[in-house]
């Protein structure tokens, strides 16, 4: 039966009630800057302990997370916990796995050459960050990297050993939920370079090679019950352009046989991702827009080779995701619900049972996400969240569908009537495309409101987009406490939101693309969220390019810009694709726009450009470049954050200066205090 979805986005937002404080007090800069109290949760297979990441305890002279376990069966009992003993060391997330075991991230900071190795390498990069993964137990006894075979190590050099541990970053790829002793993992192989497919024993660390990726031939799933290898996908070069080849097992145990039918155009950014295989009929259900401008689920029978063109789950508006399986023994791999990419993501229920006790959650929590984080095999147990743009996850346990308790919030601290609340919308770019967007209005505002000032805030990427719920960057809160009204608009170059808008994006970054951010601008205007000229830009990565790019646009419709860890030419963020044919042919210019730092004799409006010194994706140098250029025509600041690499997460420190160093300027400089 198909399941076609049509947007019930704007029916569920006028079930919320919230009454604001006219007043709302601006959310200190100290309070977004700090750890949170938890993050990083996660429950093992068997349900039996939790792990998290918490807060320094009280009085700690330091500002780095701590790792820590519970034992589910009893939570009167405090945490084991554990800190990293190496002061440069951090741990950055935590994933539990079985039997009191858990994956744990850990990062450290780096100086050195990157030649030929991890990112950075193409724009001579000596500063990064080195990210490593550990197994360990509930005792926290032990750190063991299984993710890495080194071999002998003959005839290899040091620089070349230390390349290997750089990019030595595999991954759980299943935690075989049934079976007790066992995961699968990923990990590289020092001799060969490639990647192999690996059961894991976590008690005696044995490992038992499952699998060997040969070239450009990947896994794309298996089969979660016992491992086995049932999908894998390479890429052929064909007609000017590259062909994903899918290659499925017709049974189980059998061989990997290639479907024409399965091939996707990756030059036209085509789609195609194995999600799941029923063992009872034997047929794959597959995530594609072969046949439409939004992804949606199929069915692929393997014995007749044929892919169905009617979809069994799609949604009107938003991409398909996923199925979601059960992991009862009892009804294993039996199709729950339907996940899609809305504001957040989203699960629409087939099952009728936790269908229903999600459903009663998420009435009980009307305008929140509430993600299901565990169930247990009877139902009676069930671990989830609550969180919303305004409120950071609250964890919760649910017990025999009527006992409700809290386990534990992410940041206790935070007052959600003091955070405007994230819709989605959508509005008229000056050629007629309709553009999605998430609008957070400023605190306390109520419709009629006189308008105020406002920030457009571009995601980077470009192949990106923004989300809705709790905003981990702290921008979103930090600014709408602070009185500023927030637009985030997923403009032409955004990922997510259908081929369609995502391939509308290609060579017009700084030109259409750019009008889409100051159209965006105009609507605020519209719609009586802003003033005319209370209003700012602010970006980070391609949105600190959007930032400059609009600072050196005559008649801007902004007071001011703020750059975070941009760039000003498309030819150094394009090296590392140019370096591959594969790169030049499936996304060539795709990425290109304007060179603003040719532009900035147009430059009338003050700019912020702040960007981290560890940072190897958009190195600093690029920051300082375009401020060396721009400076001589309008007011510039440049500050630099130490320490501060390209993505999340980053220290207190680090948030706590480019927090700091923003509101000073919007005060100040941009004349918005």
């Amino acid at each position: 039966m198909m399941i076609l979805l049509r947007s019930m986005m704007m029916v569920g937002a006028g079930l919320l009630v919230l009454v604001f404080d006219a007043f709302a007090e601006p959310v200190s800069i100290e309070d977004l800057a700090r750890q949170p109290a938890m993050s990083s949760v996660s429950i093992s297979a068997d349900g039996e302990t939790m792990f998290a990441l918490v807060g320094p305890s009280e009085g700690d002279d330091t500002d780095r997370a701590v790792l820590a376990s519970w034992d589910l069966n009893d939570l009167s009992r405090p945490p084991k916990t554990v800190a990293p003993e190496d002061d440069e060391v951090e741990f950055i997330f935590v994933q539990a796995l079985k039997n009191g075991y858990a994956m744990v991230g850990m990062r450290k900071p780096f100086t050195g050459r990157l030649s030929g190795c991890s990112e950075g390498k193409f724009i001579g990069s000596t500063r990064t960050w080195v990210r490593q993964f550990f197994i360990t137990d509930a005792e926290f006894s032990d750190f063991e990297n299984p993710f890495l075979e080194l071999g002998s190590g003959k005839g290899r050099s040091d620089a070349t050993e230390t390349c290997l541990k750089m990019e030595a970053r595999g991954s759980v790829v299943s935690r075989l939920p049934l079976d007790p002793d066992n995961v699968v993992i990923s990990r590289l192989d020092a001799r060969t370079f490639g990647s192999e497919i690996v059961r894991l024993n976590l008690d005696t660390q044995s490992q038992e090679v499952m699998y060997r990726e040969l070239g450009a031939s990947q896994v794309s799933y298996l089969d979660p019950l016992d491992g086995e290898v049932m999908a894998t996908v390479n890429s052929d070069e064909q007609g000017g352009s590259y062909i994903q080849k899918t290659s499925l097992r017709l049974e189980k145990g059998g061989d990997l046989v290639t479907f024409d039918a399965l091939d996707i155009d990756m030059g036209n950014r085509r789609e195609l991702d194995v999600t799941h295989y029923d063992r009872d009929t034997g047929l794959y259900l597959v995530n594609t827009n072969k046949f439409s401008d939004m992804k949606q689920i199929h069915e692929f029978d393997p014995q007749t080779g044929v892919l169905s063109e009617e979809p069994l789950f799609a949604h009107e508006e938003f991409n398909a995701l996923g199925v979601v399986t059960s992991d009862r023994e009892s009804d294993f791999g039996k199709i729950l619900g339907y996940a899609y990419q809305a504001d957040v993501r989203r699960t629409y229920w087939v099952d009728p049972e936790l269908g229903g006790i999600m459903l009663g959650l998420e009435n009980a929590f009307p305008g929140h996400d509430v993600n299901l984080i565990y169930d247990s095999p009877d139902r009676n147990r069930i671990i989830f969240s609550v969180s919303a743009s305004n409120q950071p996850s609250i964890y919760m346990l649910l017990e025999d569908k009527a006992s409700l308790t809290t386990i534990a919030q992410q940041r206790p601290w935070i007052n959600s009537e003091d955070i405007g609340l994230t819709e989605l919308v959508y509005y008229d770019a000056r050629d007629g495309r309709r553009l999605p967007a998430l609008l957070t209005p400023r605190a306390g505002w109520q419709p009629g409101d006189e308008p105020g000032k406002a920030i457009v805030l571009p995601h980077g990427g470009p192949w990106a987009r923004d989300y809705g719920g709790w905003d981990i960057s702290g921008w979103v809160p930090f600014l709408t406490s602070r009185g500023y009204t927030v637009l985030q608009p997923q403009y032409r170059g955004s990922f997510g939101w259908g081929l369609d808008l995502w391939r509308a994006g290609d060579g017009q970054y700084g030109y259409k693309a750019q009008d889409d951010k100051d159209d965006g601008a105009a609507w605020l205007v519209e719609q009586g969220y802003a003033a005319d000229d209370k209003i700012a830009i602010f970006g980070y990565s391609y949105g600190g390019y959007a930032a400059m790019a609009a600072a050196t646009r005559a008649n801007s419709p902004y007071q001011c810009a703020i750059a975070g860890a941009g760039y000003a030419e498309s030819a150094k963020i394009n090296v590392g694709i140019d370096q591959s044919r594969f790169g030049r042919v499936t996304v060539g210019s795709a990425l290109s726009g304007r060179d603003v730092i040719n532009d900035v004799e147009n430059a009338e409006i003050p700019i912020l450009i702040y960007h981290g010194d560890r940072d190897v994706r958009v190195p600093d140098t690029f920051g300082k470049a375009f401020y060396d250029a721009i400076r001589r025509h309008t007011t510039a600041k440049y500050v630099n954050i130490p320490e501060m690499p390209h993505s999340l997460p980053w220290t207190p420190d680090q948030h706590r200066l480019s927090l700091e160093t923003i509101e000073s300027f919007l005060q100040n400089e941009c004349g918005m205090g």
